[in-house]
């Protein structure tokens, strides 16, 4: 259960330098700056920022594909808000437009040696559906994981 009163809102331009550099702290070893701004224009970008103080502190962005699957792209919470509930909240919200669209199917892919991710997808429905070789650039491999959508 969160501590702090969670808001989740659209990405705006005074946010990019924040999420820039919730970015760098979260996947140091990818080029934050070149993901963040290439993303920053697609229509699926959200932050959570914290109550009143409207300070940023995660953000997530995704793409829908061939009108029937979701690609969540990056998923981020500031370190110091880790285990908080805010990248429930976050990926919460991507479920929630998920399940007003037509949509069958959300991917994602995570890095084989992140296992707090890997569990906290799990928890979410996500399985592993295989691995992604060399898929960082790093050259580290990825899993892609999955979620059906779940009957109604």
């Amino acid at each position: 259960m969160s501590e702090f009163e969670i808001r989740i809102r659209k990405v705006q331009k005074k946010d990019y330098k924040k999420v820039i550099k919730i970015s760098i702290d979260s996947f140091p070893e990818e080029d934050a700056e070149e993901i963040i701004t290439s993303l920053f224009e697609i229509e699926h970008f959200y932050v959570a920022e914290l109550g009143e103080e409207e300070v940023v502190v995660g953000f997530v962005a995704f793409g829908i594909y061939s009108i029937k699957t979701i690609h969540i792209m990056i998923l981020a919470v500031e370190s110091a808000y880790r285990r908080k509930g805010i990248g429930s909240k976050l990926l919460e919200r991507v479920i929630e437009i998920t399940e007003m669209l037509p949509i069958n199917l959300m991917r994602l892919e995570v890095r084989l040696t992140n296992t707090a991710a890997i569990k906290f997808y799990e928890n979410y429905g996500f399985k592993i559906a295989g691995t992604i070789e060399q898929y960082y650039d790093d050259l580290s491999n990825a899993y892609l994981m999955a979620r059906k959508k779940e009957k109604t």
